[in-house]
């Protein structure tokens, strides 16, 4: 009798843990929804800022910038650390939750005029930073084409911080004009370190996979491209997904 008591006792304690998990709520996913434009091809202030812009939305907060052509700068002020609670762990760009390539591009939306040429997207398919009085490597084959199947891609060059020492990335659509975040695809490429030759093919560097930071949660999701008169629009919202 007393085993059949404690059996009871084991049976009515599981029936309220499998209640109480089935009631509890489901942690909700963290998203990051992207409304992106920007002009290449061109250097005209007034006419890149009258096309580009970055919008974000979600879970660490919303953004929409621009470039000031009365200022100089990214309007509002803060943005790039608002964005790097996106694309970054505790707002590190270093610890890149999303592909780096990526990451860095869709802050041209909002950023300087000079971004444009010292990354190689003023449409001169050159690329080269100079920073104080020290000048960077030359970085020849960079910019945006769209071919016959509809395929974008975007090479460029970036060099992060106070340094003129660029990475060099590719980042592509398939077919439908879709960048496809997160999978680990052959469609987003990085230089393995920062160039420091002189002068370069962009085609002639090799490239590894551009993948975000190993071991720490990530972005996947697509974002949807089109790319007309030299104008690029993405959109699109993008889940954060834990490494298993």
């Amino acid at each position: 009798m007393k085993n059949i008591l404690i059996l009871l006792n084991l049976i009515a304690l599981l029936a309220i843990s499998c209640s109480s998990s089935a009631s509890e709520e489901p942690k909700e996913l963290a998203t990051f929804t992207v409304d992106f434009s920007a002009l290449f091809g061109s250097t005209n202030a007034n006419d890149i800022a009258n096309n580009s812009y970055l919008k974000v939305s979600g879970t660490y907060g919303d953004i929409d910038g621009k470039f000031d052509t009365v200022t100089g700068a990214t309007t509002p002020a803060g943005i790039p650390k608002l964005y790097a609670e996106y694309v970054g762990k505790d707002g590190n760009l270093l610890n890149n939750r999303i592909e780096l390539g990526m990451g860095e591009f869709l802050l041209f939306g909002a950023t300087e005029i000079r971004r444009y040429s010292d990354n190689g997207m003023s449409g001169n398919g050159v690329a080269q930073r100079s920073l104080d009085e020290e000048i960077g490597p030359i970085v020849n084959g960079t910019g945006i084409t769209k071919d016959e199947n509809g395929v974008i891609t975007i090479k460029y060059a970036h060099a992060p911080g106070a340094t003129t020492k660029p990475y060099l990335f590719i980042i592509k659509t398939d077919e439908n004009g879709v960048f496809k975040v997160g999978q680990g695809s052959e469609n987003f490429k990085r230089s393995r370190s920062t160039i420091t030759n002189e002068v370069v093919n962009f085609d002639d560097v090799e490239l590894i996979v551009d993948k975000p930071k190993r071991g720490l949660p990530y972005w996947t999701g697509d974002l949807q491209a089109t790319y007309e008169d030299n104008v690029l629009k993405i959109q699109g919202t993008l889940v954060e997904t834990n490494r298993k």
